[in-house]
């Protein structure tokens, strides 16, 4: 059984022939992911983690993002950006956004438990939500 994936599609075509004429986008670059965004707050999940879904002022690209700390450990806070389609942006709950990951080509995690360096990752999600203290 083929996986979904939830950031090659249509779309990210047609988005990286607007990026080939106009010039690559901040967003994709680890150095300069925060380069504006439009932000919509989708909830929370069991596991206190805060799901919402980022778009990029400069590309409209959609972004999932996924923040949690663990309080009671110093160095704990992560997060997680990864790019989704725009009908993954309008379908994604709290409870469905860790999974989502996990069927992305790439994603960027970072926050204090990775160095407060934005990474660029592939593979499930699960494992770095594990409770551990960062450097």
């Amino acid at each position: 059984m083929r996986r979904q994936s939830f950031n090659s599609s249509t779309e990210n075509t047609i988005v990286n022939q607007l990026q080939a004429s106009t010039g690559a986008c901040l967003c994709l670059e680890a150095e300069s992911h925060f380069c504006g965004f439009q932000k919509r707050e989708i909830g929370v999940d069991d596991h206190y983690g805060e799901v919402a879904v980022w778009t990029c002022k400069k590309c409209g690209r959609n972004w999932l993002r996924y923040f949690i700390e663990y309080e009671y450990l110093t160095a704990a806070g992560r997060m997680f950006t990864g790019v989704i389609s725009p009908e993954a942006a309008g379908n994604v709950t709290a409870e469905s956004a860790v999974d989502m990951f996990g069927s992305m080509d790439w994603y960027f995690r970072g926050g204090s438990a990775f160095g407060e360096k934005l990474l660029r990752t592939t593979g499930p999600l699960k494992p770095w939500l594990m409770p551990f203290p960062g450097k």
